[in-house]
């Protein structure tokens, strides 16, 4: 592939970038709060997520990471985070079950309220206020429905999220590689025995994320109701009598969720009907466990105390596994742009260590480029002025000068001193005369010979090509970089998107939002590659133009002063011997 060619796929390249960036922008809304110098627009797709019916209020998962969330702009411990409603206007209740800008991974629940199917939702997310302090509300993001909430990132039993303090017992294993952070870990011989408190009579819904590893009973609540996995089935057991059994995946995180409104139990797996059990809940006649004789993972249990619609758990399994369905974010905000995209922060806010070191090897590349340009350019101009000048008080001598000893002497002037053509012709003087003084010692009968004038011409010729030598010193580098730039900037893009791809994939959300900041980052890395070579090219071609000037003279200028050499010296009577001075005889 030529270097043009490269070029303009380079240019392509960074077009499509850019029309890309401008595609992703979105109007401005009113600023919250000017404290705030970021904020980041959640979109909350209803639709795409399957969700058929309303949800009054529930707490939604935002994953935060380096795709579509810049940790450098918010405090190191998160506390100026904060979230605001689609109006721009109402702050949300939220709290962090997870912060590590070491990972670039943050997660974090939102109690968001009024989500109907068919309806555009968003909300946002400022940031970027020193002066903050933190306000998140564990207890608030969860509604006076829940009972118990257990999102298992603590060491110890699992503790309760919400203001009831329905803490369990045992369970004190985590695996901290979860669906959501950590998870619980069940073996099968000791299950968690969970508060009496949570589980009074009337309406109740049990939801949870569930990695079965073998059979076994899930959830129970003795006398009344059980989750049984069983055969690759999950059934529900209510006083004796058994649902249908639902498909439920080894190996994998399902959704799984138990409704009893006092008329019926009806289990859902990933949002959608999967079992039902006619009858109202018995009192239970013991403690309530998780994971009786069960082995596997258990993430995100929550207990409350109504009939949730189906529609929530649609939610939580659109919007809590690997992929989710619902949340999408747009590119960040800053405020000093009036709430307009600043596309260079965000560029540089999302590059990658190997793609800043490409950025500086280029940067280097660049500065050596332009040093070598300047010099050269520079060098350049003074020898065509002193050859300007030479070749002005050359043309001033006699051509039948210096006949007896040889080429004249003369004195150019200071702006020739820097002459390429007055080096070659002082070798052209230098060798005529030690030709002559040869000549005049061996009594030869020619002044000089033309295997001299070949030596002489060989003599030349060798002085022609160490100052073409000088002239093209260093330009290789400029070839380097024209060759090397664009090569080193698409290693830089190519690790820079294996990067954001494999950290979009570890955080679990797939969406364009996500990937095109660190994609458009990583093409930094290409624009750099770019910027060394088109210089350089530029800057490489025209001082080749001007070096190529200078030897064609080189070349004018040795023809002919060996055929002026030729044309008075050669096959000519050797010269007498100058006279002895008077005062030697």
């Amino acid at each position: 592939m030529s270097l043009v060619t490269r070029l303009k796929k380079g240019a392509v390249a960074g077009a499509v970038a850019l029309a890309a960036l401008t595609a992703f922008a979105s109007p401005a809304h009113a600023w919250w709060e000017a404290d705030y110098a970021y904020r980041t627009k959640i979109n909350l797709n209803v639709d795409a997520a399957g969700i058929t019916g309303e949800v009054a209020r529930a707490p939604v998962l935002v994953r935060l990471h380096s795709g579509n969330f810049s940790f450098k702009d918010v405090k190191p411990d998160g506390s100026d985070l904060r979230f605001v409603a689609g109006d721009d206007r109402t702050p949300l209740k939220f709290h962090i079950e997870k912060w590590s800008p070491q990972e670039e991974q943050a997660l974090v629940w939102v109690d968001v309220q009024g989500l109907q199917p068919g309806q555009a939702s968003a909300i946002f997310a400022y940031y970027g206020n020193e002066a903050a302090e933190a306000q998140q509300d564990i207890a608030g993001t969860f509604g006076p429905d829940f009972r118990l909430v257990y999102h298992f990132n603590n060491e110890g039993a699992p503790r309760d999220a919400t203001a009831n303090g329905a803490n369990a017992s045992g369970g004190e294993t985590r695996n901290a590689g979860g669906l959501i952070g950590q998870s619980l870990v069940l073996d099968g011989t000791a299950p968690v025995t969970l508060p009496a408190s949570a589980f009074t009579s009337g309406p109740l819904s049990v939801s949870f994320w569930v990695k079965p590893g073998g059979d076994g009973t899930v959830f129970s609540l003795p006398g009344s109701v059980s989750l049984v996995a069983e055969g690759g089935q999950l059934f529900i057991d209510q006083s004796g009598n058994r649902s249908a059994g639902a498909a439920l995946a080894a190996d994998s995180w399902t959704n799984v969720a138990l409704v009893n409104d006092g008329a019926r139990s009806i289990l859902y797996i990933n949002g959608q009907p999967a079992g039902e059990v006619t009858g109202a809940l018995a009192a239970a006649t013991g403690t309530p466990v998780l994971g009786q004789g069960f082995t596997g993972e258990i993430d995100e249990f929550r207990v409350a105390g109504a009939a949730l619609p189906q529609a929530a758990f649609q939610l939580a399994a659109a919007s809590e596994g690997q992929t989710s369905r619902l949340v999408t974010t747009d590119t960040a905000q800053q405020v000093e742009s009036g709430g307009g995209h600043n596309h260079f922060g965000i560029l540089f806010s999302a590059l990658t260590l190997d793609a800043w070191i490409v950025i500086i090897i280029c940067a280097f590349m660049l500065l050596v480029a332009i040093a070598i340009m300047i010099s050269k350019g520079l060098l350049i101009g003074r020898v065509r002025r002193a050859n300007d000048a030479f070749l002005d008080a050359y043309g001033q001598i006699s051509r039948r000068a210096g006949d007896h000893d040889g080429l004249p002497g003369f004195d150019p002037g200071a702006e020739a001193a820097d002459s390429t053509l007055g080096r070659l012709y002082a070798i052209g003087r230098r060798e005529l005369t030690e030709r002559l003084k040869e000549g005049r010692a061996t009594g030869s009968r020619f002044a000089i010979r033309s295997q001299s004038i070949a030596a002489i011409r060989s003599a030349l010729d060798a002085g022609r090509v160490r100052e073409g030598q000088k002239l093209n010193a260093r330009l290789v580098l400029l070839t380097i970089a024209i060759s090397g730039g664009p090569f080193i900037g698409l290693l830089g893009t190519v690790l820079g998107v294996m990067i954001t791809f494999a950290s979009v994939a570890a955080a679990g959300e797939v969406n364009i939002n996500a990937i095109a900041p660190g994609i458009a980052a990583a093409l930094l890395a290409t624009v750099a590659g770019l910027a060394v070579a088109i210089p350089a090219l530029f800057g490489y071609n025209y001082l080749l133009s001007r070096i190529e000037e200078i030897t064609a003279d080189h070349d004018i200028f040795v023809d002919e002063l060996e055929k002026r050499i030729a044309e008075i010296w050669q096959d000519a009577p050797a010269p007498a011997p100058a006279p002895i001075p008077a005062q030697a005889a």
